[in-house]
Parts: C-alpha cells; sequence; structure tokens
C-alpha cells in the first residue's frame, strides 16, 4: 500500500472513532442518572448521595432553605437554594418535580434540589382547606329570627 492509502485509512479509523463515541455521548446533568427513587418514602430509605426525582406538592416552609415536600406515600424534607426556584410562583397546591440527591446526616434525612419544575396541574391537586368565617354572628334568617309576641 502507499503512503496516501495508510493515511486515508488511519484518518478514516480516526473519525470513525469519533463518530462512535459521540454516538455514546449524551445529557449528563441532573435528571440524567437512572433511578428507581421517586417516591418520598423510597426516598427516606435511600442511601446517601442517591440521585431521586420526585413528584408532588411542597406544603410549608420548616425553617431557613428547608421545606416539607409530600408526594402520595408520605413526606420528606427538601433543602432548595434561591437560584434552584422557577420563575413561577408556588404554593402547596402547585405539582412540582424536584430532581436531587439524598443527604443523610446525623440530625436528619433529606433531599437536596438540584432543579425544580413546575407541572401541569392534574385530578391529584391536594384540596384546600375549607375557610373558617371571620364573623363571630351568624346571619339572621327568617327561620331565626324572633317573632313579635301578640297577646291576650
Amino acid at each position: 500500500m502507499s503512503t496516501g492509502t495508510h493515511v486515508s485509512i488511519v484518518c478514516m479509523a480516526l473519525l470513525s472513532g469519533l463518530c462512535l463515541a459521540s454516538a455514546q455521548a449524551g445529557y449528563s446533568g441532573p435528571g440524567s442518572e437512572a433511578t428507581d427513587v421517586d417516591t418520598a418514602a423510597a426516598a427516606l430509605q435511600a442511601p446517601d448521595k442517591t440521585s431521586v426525582s420526585l413528584e408532588g406538592y411542597i406544603m410549608r416552609k420548616l425553617k431557613g432553605d428547608r421545606y416539607e415536600f409530600r408526594d402520595k406515600s408520605g413526606a420528606i424534607g427538601i433543602d432548595i437554594d434561591d437560584d434552584q426556584w422557577p420563575k413561577e410562583s408556588i404554593n402547596d397546591r402547585t405539582k412540582i418535580r424536584v430532581i436531587g440527591d439524598i443527604d443523610r446526616s446525623l440530625s436528619c434525612i433529606g433531599v437536596t434540589a438540584q432543579s425544580l419544575e413546575v407541572l401541569p396541574a392534574d385530578a391529584d391537586t391536594p384540596k384546600a382547606a375549607p375557610q373558617k368565617t371571620t364573623s363571630a354572628k351568624k346571619p339572621v334568617t327568617t327561620a331565626t329570627a324572633k317573632k313579635p309576641k301578640t297577646g291576650n
């Protein structure tokens, strides 16, 4: 073979190797890890640094950057840094997806959020608690109003 043929074969081998390497590459950011941990109950049992993807609701702020997250299986604490919040406003009836990892410390088990995403509302949305009336007096109706006595 000539030198030109060797160079062509080497170049084609290198290019095909690059094409194979790029075919295996892909997204490797938050949420790309395969995980079986997709409920709060499973997250409470998972080892430290396990990746999680949870769908549910932030029920309340606990302290600092810590919030109570709840899904159908139960509740777990999540730590959400200011830069993780989406632009949309979130309340206890906003369904979200939290992607993060388990953080086991001596005092508690929780999830450190890497990203939050607002999901479309569905039938699983928790119902708001009934509102209490602020008025102490009941409205007077014709059934409860006292009728004047007509006497003999």
